[in-house]
């Protein structure tokens, strides 16, 4: 998925500014895609250079004017194409994994911290989207009940997640307890 066609779905839900589209990646999408401002003013740009959106400007009393983004009939085409595309399996970059791949000559005490610290952090993700599950204010925008179910599928993928990893760890930490602090790994020998 690209930054791009999250910005093109969003517009096919309503016209918005781009802080607006902000606002909408880190209330919906947030628990899977993220995307800082800059990134979404520079997709903005290129979209409207692209003929896929249309910028309006909104003019407002006192202060610089808005700029309203929306989608044109070339920027739905473009959704419309990436939503039929067939889906490769999601190529997986975890900065824990290869970190502990790396880590057998960190203390055992410091290697179980981080993954606590870990554990901690994912126990709080996992109750934001349970949250977001809860909250209707995200899934009033759904335009139908399909859509609706299938906003609430994307969080329930997230909480679904949080929970594996949550057992993950505890495994995790389960089994370097039991291998304690092993020597360290050979190096191998430089010619």
């Amino acid at each position: 998925m690209s930054l791009r066609h999250a910005i093109l779905g969003f517009l096919d839900l309503e016209p918005a500014t781009g802080y607006t589209l902000l606002q909408r990646f880190e209330g919906s999408v947030g628990s899977f895609w993220t995307a800082t401002q800059s990134q979404v003013y520079r997709e903005l740009h290129a979209l409207e250079a692209a003929g896929q959106v249309r910028m309006t400007l909104q003019p407002q009393d006192g202060k610089p004017a808005r700029k309203i983004y929306a989608l044109t009939a070339g920027g739905r085409a473009a959704l419309e194409a990436w939503l039929h595309e067939p889906l490769e399996p999601t190529q997986l970059r975890d900065a824990l994994q290869l970190r502990l791949v790396f880590s057998a000559s960190v203390p055992p005490a410091r290697l179980d911290a981080m993954l606590a610290s870990y554990a901690e952090r994912l126990q709080a993700t996992l109750q934001e989207y349970r949250e977001r599950l809860a909250s209707t204010q995200i899934l009033s925008l759904a335009r139908s009940a399909r859509e609706r179910a299938l906003w609430a599928l994307s969080v329930e993928n997230g909480v679904a997640w949080c929970e594996a990893q949550l057992v993950w760890v505890r495994h995790a930490r389960r089994r370097l307890a039991r291998v304690g602090s092993a020597t360290a790994p050979t190096r191998a020998r430089q010619r």
